[in-house]
């Protein structure tokens, strides 16, 4: 195989990875962001609780 094949073969590769990588976390933007603000509202209830006693 010659340099530029390989070079081609590696960039096209690099390519998908990127690609598919993107794709695969992009459904689960939304689950995190939910899970943020699950976690914000649960500190916030413990601190208000905290101040109580």
């Amino acid at each position: 195989m010659k340099l530029k094949e390989k070079v081609a073969i590696f960039v096209v590769a690099l390519l998908l990875s990127f690609i598919l990588f993107n794709a695969i976390g992009s459904p689960s933007l939304p689950l995190l962001k939910l899970g943020k603000e699950a976690g914000n509202e649960i500190i916030s209830n413990y601190l208000a609780n905290e101040g109580k006693s």
